[in-house]
């Protein structure tokens, strides 16, 4: 059995984010299109001779015990596997953190993934994505990554086409959005999602056929996030992130999640590295990344 192993933790951008309605409880139902990216987290899991399970990270603020996600997932993987015992995660962060781009929910399923790995693989793909649901509903979509279609509370995942190679920017500026807020602007917007008159949902066709025919250009077109308009009203940086991107020699650009990340995506890393550039000299955060979809 191996004691010491590595695993990344990529995260995500969202191509279509919508809702669809609500649960009786009250969570939303949504249609959700969600691609990997190659921006990650490096995770280093350590057996250790204790029962203890706590993670160490480079961010200030990021809690070592059950609080963050990845403990948690080990937690969970521990309650369902023999012989796990005591576990150190190391975590070196590089997704930007309450962001949109599932930093947290990549970690955990990454723990998931790298526990079932030193483990000898005693849990299928789809025993891990059930796992995850019990965490939050993006991690069943990082555990397994590439580009997939989420719906009901967003952790049902079903295949989507994959979005064709390219080269994206991300941008994220210490603004932070809670989700749950996020969502309370949207209820606010669309009166709770209660009637079917007051919000009718995009669809999602033309994104689908521009990911089988490959073409770059109509995904970037075709991209689209209902959180964007009523989040950046309120995320005036993310706003302006958002702006520069468009203003660049992006095919398209949009918010990712809840955000307040943004994202362009670009034909040509030429062009990616302009457009980064022109957000560093700005003196804001860049993160130049490409698609990642399993071989």
């Amino acid at each position: 059995m191996m004691r010491k192993i590595e695993e990344l933790a990529c995260g995500k951008v969202n191509l279509h984010l919508d809702i669809v309605g609500r649960e009786e409880n009250g969570y939303h139902l949504v249609n959700n299109v969600m691609q990997t990216i190659s921006l990650c987290d490096r995770l280093i899991l350590e057996k250790i001779d204790s029962d203890q399970i706590f993670a160490e990270c480079n961010r200030e603020g990021v809690p070592g015990d059950d609080r963050n996600l990845a403990v948690r997932a080990a937690l969970l993987f521990r309650e369902r596997v023999d012989g796990v015992g005591g576990l150190r995660i190391e975590i070196d962060k590089q997704i930007p953190m309450a962001a949109g781009m599932a930093g947290g929910s990549a970690d955990a399923a990454a723990v998931l993934r790298g526990l079932n790995r030193m483990h000898g693989n005693p849990l299928s793909v789809e025993e891990l994505c059930s796992l995850g649901t019990k965490l939050g509903a993006d991690v069943p979509f990082c555990v397994v990554g590439g580009t997939s279609y989420a719906n009901g509370r967003g952790d049902r995942l079903h295949p989507f086409p994959s979005m064709p190679y390219g080269y994206l920017v991300c941008a994220c500026e210490g603004e932070g959005v809670s989700t749950p807020w996020a969502y309370s602007l949207l209820d606010q917007k669309y009166g709770n999602f209660s009637e079917k008159e007051a919000y009718t949902p995009c669809s999602m066709d033309a994104l689908r056929d521009a990911c089988l025919k490959g073409s770059l250009e109509d995904v970037a077109s075709s991209m689209y996030n209902i959180f964007e308009e009523p989040v950046l009203s309120q995320r005036p940086v993310a706003a302006e992130l958002l702006m520069l991107l468009k203003k660049s020699d992006s095919l398209g650009a949009m918010m990712s999640g809840s955000g307040p990340s943004v994202f362009g995506i670009f034909a040509d890393r030429e062009s990616a590295e302009k457009a980064s550039e022109l957000l560093c000299c700005r003196g804001y955060r860049a993160y130049l990344c490409t698609p990642v979809n399993p071989k």
